[in-house]
This record gives structure tokens, C-alpha cells and sequence, in this order.
């Protein structure tokens, strides 16, 4: 079953500032950086399951090449992902249990 993937505003400022970080590193960096995302964002609106809880219903997805993780939940009801967020895995995972609770 595939679901629809919706990115909360907060996930689309993370993924912005990160792209513009990679980009002020190397050129076109910040273009690779989006790839791996969205090629991992679309793994998980095949396979959403494929992760394991990691707080409440919060689901934690590694992206490939690059130190970050994809925060996320599934809605079964609405056959839908919801990307809560996507951090520097150095970064608190407390950040996204804020954003959960908005």
C-alpha cells in the first residue's frame, strides 16, 4: 500500500537549512543532499512500517550519505506519512517530541 507523504511546515525549514548549509559547503551538495531525502522519503511511503518506533508513534528513518533522520508517523485512516521533521543526528531527538505535541 502506498501512502501519501506530507511534510509539516517545520520538516520543510529543516530540509531548507540543511540544503543551504550543504550547498555553502560545495556547490550543487545541497542538490545531492535533496536527492538522498527524497529517495528515502519515498522509501518510506512504500515501506512505512520498515522502521521501528522510536517515541509513541514516531518512527525514525536514516538517510543515506548523510548524517540525518527522518522523523515521522503513519496515519493508517488516511493512508498518509507525516514528516514531523528531518535532524542532524547529532541534534536532540527531543526537538521532534516538541513538534509532536503542537
Amino acid at each position: 500500500m502506498i501512502y501519501y507523504v506530507k511534510l509539516l511546515p517545520d520538516a520543510h525549514s529543516d530540509l531548507r537549512k540543511a540544503k543551504k548549509w550543504y550547498n555553502e559547503q560545495r556547490e550543487g551538495l545541497g542538490e545531492e543532499f535533496k536527492a538522498e531525502v527524497n529517495k528515502e522519503i519515498d522509501y518510506i511511503g512504500d515501506y512505512p512500517k520498515h522502521y521501528q518506533i522510536k517515541f509513541k508513534d514516531l518512527r525514525q528513518s536514516l538517510v543515506s550519505r548523510f548524517p540525518y533522520a527522518i522523523f515521522y508517523s503513519i496515519d493508517e485512516k488516511g493512508k498518509r506519512i507525516i514528516i514531523f521533521g528531518v535532524l542532524f543526528t547529532k541534534r536532540n531527538p527531543k526537538i521532534i517530541r516538541g513538534r509532536v505535541k503542537k
